[in-house]
């Protein structure tokens, strides 16, 4: 990666975090207005090249972008959306893509399954208000979930949730803010997430096993449990 493209992330980055200012910051605590106030940008964004490790893997406040993965993307032949997109896109594209979700992470606490789909609701709500690119497929099963979460279940709550640290301290707000059922339905519904991805590490990464995983996560049964809720609410 050469020094005009990393320099085309920084900029974007500034440009992300100036919107993320004007839009959240009312919503975040004093911890997270230090972290967006003292932004070190010639810092966010560090390029490496590491065997058996995630394209982007965060450490404190650094997005390490593991060039490795340009590698592996030519022996890619499956069909699915991500393999497609990888074989589709230039490696700017896929770094770049990703910058607003790489933004938005480090102010987000504990990503999980559930949490990493309403982030993505954010990102394309940020995309199609600034007219920024972003990448369609990242986590785009979460998002599915996400979505119908917060279309049925959380319409009434404030996007912040995003940016609580965990999913206790989130469950402790939707108690407060929609009751225990409401609360116990997310904390489940999050566990259930979470458990698609025990049997998966990211040591000894690789895209190939990574793809094959997650073409293999099944949502259905949290999805039964959400229509199983809403089913009885209206009974």
């Amino acid at each position: 990666m050469n020094d005009d493209i990393l320099s085309s992330m920084i900029s974007r980055a500034k440009v992300v975090f100036d919107i993320i200012e004007k839009e959240y910051k009312v919503f975040l605590s004093r911890d997270k207005r230090e972290i967006l106030e003292n932004i070190t940008y010639s810092n966010f964004f560090k390029v490496c090249e590491k065997e058996d490790l995630p394209p982007i893997y965060l450490i404190g406040n650094i997005n390490y972008l593991n060039q490795n993965i340009f590698k592996e993307i030519p022996s890619l032949r499956g069909n699915d959306l991500y393999s497609t997109y990888l074989r589709e896109n230039n490696n700017f594209n896929l770094f770049n893509d990703l910058v607003i979700f790489m933004c938005l992470s480090i102010l987000c606490g504990e990503l999980n399954p559930l949490k990493l789909g309403l982030i993505e609701l954010e990102i394309r709500e940020i995309s199609n208000k600034y007219n920024l690119n972003i990448s369609n497929v990242n986590n785009y099963k979460e998002l599915n979930i996400a979505r119908i979460v917060k279309d049925k279940i959380l319409s009434d709550v404030p996007f912040n949730i995003i940016f609580l640290d965990s999913d206790i301290e989130i469950f402790n707000y939707l108690t407060e803010e929609k009751g225990i059922k409401i609360a116990k339905l997310y904390y489940q519904i999050s566990g259930m997430m979470k458990s698609k991805f025990k049997g998966f590490s990211n040591n000894n990464f690789s895209l190939s096993n990574f793809i094959n995983y997650y073409n293999n996560i099944n949502y259905d049964d949290v999805m039964d449990l959400i229509y199983d809720f809403l089913n009885e609410k209206i009974r």
